[in-house]
């Protein structure tokens, strides 16, 4: 790999989003297919060599990380399949990625901590994990397939989703306070009691609560930021 202190991606996610996709980028091919279709390529010409170092530079960093959070990210930004072109009648043009699978596997056992000892249909708690990390599911045809009520997969789903995605903070609203005419003493009165019932009535400021998937985003970052080819 040729060295270079360039910065290739502008974000450690960018970075993410390569390591997990490189591998199905140079995935074995013929050498037809491969003069047919080159590689894509990702950032600034990483491919080859180069692409291959710098995948696996990144991936040497996320080996620090839990086996949580590796799943985590392999599910929000591996692909879910990548093409196959064995030539087979029954072949879809895809295969699944083992890396994906075994991923939301992984997520759909740890999930159930936060489920509060309920016992769920084990489709249906993966199919709201693969919604969680950005796959599109519809909740209601999800149901239907598990043969379980809307309302139930729709309350599980709200579990799995602060699980994995977290609460972000809600700002509190400014309160709206009656301005007292200048020198009118008595609209000063009423506007100080206007004023304590107001603060009273101020809106409670939620915490932001972190799900499993900010918690790997910010370890991940931190570790791929050290990387010269990565801006900070």
């Amino acid at each position: 790999m040729s060295e270079t202190n360039e910065v290739l991606f502008r974000t450690p996610q960018d970075a993410l989003v390569f390591a997990f996709n490189y591998s199905m980028q140079t995935r074995d091919r013929s050498a037809v297919d491969r003069l047919a279709s080159p590689s894509p390529r990702t950032g600034k010409g990483l491919s080859g060599n180069d692409g291959a170092g710098q995948a696996g530079m990144i991936r040497r960093e996320l080996q620090q990380l839990t086996e949580l959070e590796r799943a985590v990210l392999v599910a929000r930004f591996a692909p879910k399949a990548w093409p196959c072109t064995c030539g087979h009648a029954c072949c879809s043009g895809y295969t699944p990625n083992p890396e994906y699978q075994a991923a939301i596997s992984l997520l759909t056992e740890k999930v159930m901590s936060a489920l509060a000892g309920r016992l769920v249909h084990y489709q249906l708690r993966r199919g709201l994990i693969e919604k969680a990390a950005g796959r599109k599911v519809e909740v209601k045809a999800l149901a239907i397939k598990c043969e379980v009520s809307e309302k139930t997969a729709g309350e599980h789903w709200q579990l799995i989703k602060l699980w994995f995605q977290g609460q972000p903070k809600r700002k509190a609203k400014p309160s709206k306070r009656k301005r007292a005419a200048a020198g009118d003493a008595t609209a000063d009165v009423a506007d100080e009691a206007h004023l304590h019932d107001d603060a009273l009535a101020l809106p409670v400021v939620e915490t932001a609560v972190d799900g499993v998937e900010s918690k790997a985003r910010k370890r991940a970052d931190e570790l791929l930021s050290g990387l010269p080819f990565i801006r900070p």
